[in-house]
């Protein structure tokens, strides 16, 4: 796992993505879907990085830091970044027979959805956070439920 490998290198997501210039949440998304090999949710520059992180035993922090320095273009992260759309859109492209695209078109297009969205962007920076309030547990507690219930649904 990317993360634990970081943990070894004594690099911290915070000083990760401050080199990287994107946020702890984006950082903490690109790293499950490394470890989850969707390459293709990310950026190739990053993409790239984590490579050179995972199959190069011998490096060290300090090789990883040069190696953001040196071979990773300023503003290419946040070129990628600052369009989402065109992220969701090459997702959409890559995979259209999947649920989850057929999902995303039906759920954005589908005005009963409205309300099930928004409460999906409420809670969606929760989600990628390290630990919560009591407050925020609460707020989650109806995703939770559901998830459980789909997952108990689906062992049936």
């Amino acid at each position: 796992m990317l993360q634990q490998r970081l943990r070894e290198l004594e690099i911290k997501i915070t000083e990760l993505s401050e080199y990287l210039q994107i946020s702890r949440p984006t950082l903490y998304k690109f790293i499950s879907c490394y470890d989850g090999k969707k390459f293709n949710l990310i950026d190739k520059e990053i993409l790239a990085l984590f490579n050179y992180i995972d199959e190069n035993e011998l490096i060290g922090k300090k090789n990883v830091i040069n190696y953001i320095l040196t071979k990773m273009p300023r503003g290419v992260v946040e070129d990628h970044l600052s369009d989402p759309i065109d992220t969701l859109k090459n997702y959409l492209l890559l995979n259209p027979e999947s649920k989850k695209s057929k999902f995303a078109l039906e759920f954005f297009f589908d005005e009963n959805f409205s309300e099930i969205l928004c409460y999906f962007a409420d809670i969606a920076p929760l989600l990628h956070k390290e630990s919560v309030s009591t407050a925020e547990q609460e707020k989650l507690q109806p995703f939770n439920d559901l998830k459980n219930k789909i997952k108990t649904t689906e062992e049936k």
